[in-house]
């Protein structure tokens, strides 16, 4: 497993066809898939149930987006209509296409091979397990996360460099924070990067980015506390300009550092976790952007989310749904990341029109 509370999901063998069949997942045209009970049964398996997430799992071995079980159907082949076919994403119209093109698989040298029957075959009577899924997140690949890093970096830099030096005294909407402090926040916990990659490698498997974000004592009101004092004690021990030079050089190193390590580099977490290099540089582009947007309310500026940023956190907190949520919404991509972490509440009605529509998302911490 890649994770350790999330098991692998992989479709068919690594090779084309699960490139097809990823590829299909990222872009919403596939939401189900059909198993036999035989693989299940060899593996020694249980069935998945409905709520149960894992990892997406490409030809290269490395996941690709976090899935969640929504429907499992233990149904003969013969029972399997065109719905679900259709839904497989591959662009079947016809039962009978569905059928031929998953007998091409099943009957394949290589899954004979895999179950140890050479003569395997299927029939009407053969038990499937049909299931149903949705994309909880997505898990970006490291050159994405990177460009992120790099562009939110630049743009926040921009803005405080553009912005007269009194004003970065203002308050913002996380007292005691000003502008400085709420800035020193980001910059410290970005610059853990160097710290981490200066250390051993930890021993895996490593944890999630949803569990990163798990509700314990790591965000309990004492850590919170001590992140505050910490980023505030930082910042008034600097001048603005001091602060914004030296996190400027600072997130350089860090996205040359992460641009010459192998993204699935294990990292130790100040909560003691050990983490994939790619999936913690993630929670990195959230503290930028999320606090990038207080920032930009604080000095009455619009804010600069970039569309890098902005693209991870949404792929990490709502899947593939973002833009349908935006659209419902009626808001912008800052807007939505801005209701996605509370600094905007829903009203009754969008709670109710974005339950209807099955969008859920990520709660961070």
């Amino acid at each position: 497993m890649v994770y350790d509370a999330l098991s692998d999901y992989e479709l068919a063998f690594p090779g084309p066809l699960r490139d097809k069949l990823v590829a299909a997942v990222l872009d919403g045209s596939k939401t189900a898939t059909t198993g036999l009970l035989i693989g299940y049964e060899l593996d020694g398996e249980p069935l998945p149930l409905p709520g149960h997430r894992s990892a997406l799992i490409d030809s290269g071995g490395q996941p690709v987006a976090v899935l969640e079980v929504t429907e499992v159907r233990q149904v003969p082949l013969g029972e399997i209509d065109l719905a679900h076919a259709i839904d497989e994403g591959e662009g079947y119209t016809s039962v009978a296409g569905w059928r031929a093109a998953h007998e091409n698989f099943w009957h394949s040298q290589q899954l004979r091979d895999y179950l140890g029957r050479p003569d395997f075959t299927v029939d009407d009577d053969t038990v499937a397990v049909a299931e149903r899924f949705r994309v909880v997140s997505l898990v970006p690949d490291e050159a994405t996360v990177g460009a992120a890093v790099a562009a939110e970096s630049a743009a926040l830099v921009a803005a405080l460099r553009a912005a007269p030096v009194a004003d970065l005294d203002r308050p913002t909407c996380c007292p005691p924070w000003t502008v400085r402090g709420e800035f020193a926040h980001a910059a410290i916990a970005l610059s853990r990067t160097l710290a981490m990659l200066d250390a051993p490698a930890p021993a895996g498997p490593p944890v999630d980015t949803a569990r990163y974000y798990s509700p314990d004592e790591r965000f309990s009101p004492a850590t919170d506390r001590q992140r505050v004092d910490i980023a505030q004690e930082y910042a008034e021990q600097r001048t603005p300009a001091e602060l914004i030079d030296w996190f400027e050089q600072m997130s350089a190193q860090v996205v040359a550092r992460v641009a010459g390590t192998q993204g699935s580099r294990l990292v130790t977490t100040r909560h003691g976790d050990p983490m994939r290099l790619t999936d913690f540089q993630v929670t990195r582009v959230v503290e930028l952007a999320v606090h990038g947007l207080d920032l930009a309310d604080a000095l009455g500026v619009a804010p600069w989310l970039t569309a890098q940023a902005a693209g991870v956190v949404e792929g990490l907190l709502f899947g593939l749904a973002a833009p349908r949520a935006a659209e419902e919404l009626g808001v912008d991509r800052a807007g939505l990341l801005r209701r996605a972490t509370g600094r905007t509440p829903l009203s009754a009605a969008e709670h109710a029109r974005l339950r209807e529509l099955g969008i859920t998302w990520l709660t961070l911490g």
